[in-house]
């Protein structure tokens, strides 16, 4: 992943719009939360090298380059707010940074080459316990072969770990929709490896199920799809009853230790689940195993 070269950094620096917080930490370089918010930043222009509009070319030197540039700010962030949150959230964006990397091979060359980046992830480089939770039961809610839509950074991050780097549910294919809309590249390559040219919703669910993570307010809205409510996703298309996962078999026991300890991403996972409970009442049940029906609005 070494291709954060000083040349190329103080080129990202001089093109940086975030440069208060350069400045910050130029003065101060134990300035962890600025660090932190730096790294952010530095995601965030990667993400914007993938709606391929100038300024930004068709660059992955560019993309690694700023990739690593956010990795290093969020290594600053944990080295110098141990014990905080903000630490705690350096190293789950330091994943999340891996999760970016492979996105820019994943559209180069395929998955098969994201699937590598995601194996070079160090063993003791892991998201907590709430998030691996989250993305196994999101995993798990979609059927066979489905292509599982994410709606934001949580949902998207954990659904690619646990697919990716720990191997779960090597059948699913995990789109952030945004990114499926917006980037035509990778669009474009996932449809090639679907072996399908129609990007619509409508034409990939009658070969396989569509799933929306219930990390959206509402489905994605297309003419002529109807989706079905399941625990923590929408589906449509094909879609067998074998497929279906009660609710009751759904496990929030790391959830449970996060609230209990206060954990710093307890909030966007619970507003998740607080959503999939408003859709699919039945999912009370479960929570109410692990003692966390006020939590996540159950009654």
């Amino acid at each position: 992943m070494a291709t954060f070269l000083f040349k190329a950094v103080a080129l990202l620096v001089l093109q940086s719009p975030q440069q208060d917080l350069w400045a910050r930490v130029n003065a101060d370089s134990t300035d962890g939360p600025a660090w932190l918010e730096l790294g952010r930043a530095y995601l965030q222009r990667a993400a914007d090298y993938h709606t391929h509009r100038k300024p930004v070319t068709v660059d992955t030197v560019w993309a690694h380059a700023t990739v690593d540039t956010a990795q290093r700010a969020f290594e600053r962030a944990a080295r110098w707010s141990a014990g905080t949150r903000t630490a705690d959230s350096a190293r789950v964006y330091r994943v999340y940074a891996f999760g970016e990397w492979a996105y820019v091979d994943w559209e180069a060359a395929g998955s098969a080459a994201a699937t590598l980046t995601w194996h070079s992830l160090p063993e003791g480089l892991r998201l907590p316990p709430v998030l691996e939770e989250l993305g196994e039961n999101l995993l798990r809610a979609c059927p066979h072969r489905g292509i599982l839509f994410t709606a934001g950074e949580t949902d998207t991050q954990a659904a690619w770990y646990l697919r990716f780097s720990r191997g779960l549910r090597p059948d699913l294919m995990i789109v952030p929709y945004n990114r499926w809309y917006a980037d035509s590249v990778l669009r474009n390559r996932l449809l090639r490896e679907m072996k399908t040219r129609n990007p619509s919703l409508r034409a990939l669910s009658q070969s396989r199920a569509v799933c929306a993570s219930m990390g959206f307010e509402r489905p994605p809205d297309e003419r002529a799809v109807k989706w079905n409510k399941r625990p923590l996703v929408w589906v449509t298309g094909k879609e067998t009853k074998a497929d279906r996962v009660p609710a009751q078999d759904f496990v929030f026991a790391a959830l449970k230790l996060a609230v209990d300890e206060h954990e710093t991403w307890t909030g966007p996972v619970t507003a998740l689940y607080r959503r999939a409970v408003t859709n699919v009442g039945a999912l009370c049940k479960a929570f109410d195993t692990f003692e966390l029906q006020a939590e996540v609005g159950c009654r």
